[in-house]
């Protein structure tokens, strides 16, 4: 976080891109949408964000600044986590449609309404 200002109820601070990207900002923030106003501009190397208490009064200013900082490591971790198993995830799921699928098929009865059985034929 840099460029941080505080001025009554409103907090606002620069986050830089190659640190964090707008998914992981977007879901960290949500978060604060019952007890503040979110807004977030989008500038070249940077992301400028500001915070508005809907309670117009003022907050504790090292407080949010600590809870900011705890929220976005614990975003970021999630997306690096999710980035490096997303190919595990992925087998994971091929394999277990597959083996549903061959069960499927394999249990399968074939019939015929009119009473041919293709078991029979030799």
């Amino acid at each position: 976080m840099r460029e941080i200002k505080f001025i009554d109820t409103t907090l606002a601070f620069s986050l830089d891109k190659s640190l964090y990207n707008e998914s992981v900002i977007y879901k960290c923030f949500y978060w604060y949408l019952g007890d503040y106003s979110f807004d977030l501009l989008d500038n070249v190397n940077h992301f400028r964000i500001t915070l508005k208490s809907k309670a117009a009064r003022p907050f504790d200013e090292e407080e949010l600044i600590f809870r900011i900082k705890n929220d976005l490591a614990d975003y970021k971790l999630r997306a690096i986590i999710n980035h490096e198993t997303q190919n595990i995830r992925e087998l994971i799921i091929a394999k277990a449609l597959s083996n549903y699928e061959e069960e499927t098929i394999m249990s399968s009865i074939v019939s015929d309404p009119v009473g041919f059985d293709p078991n029979a034929i030799h």
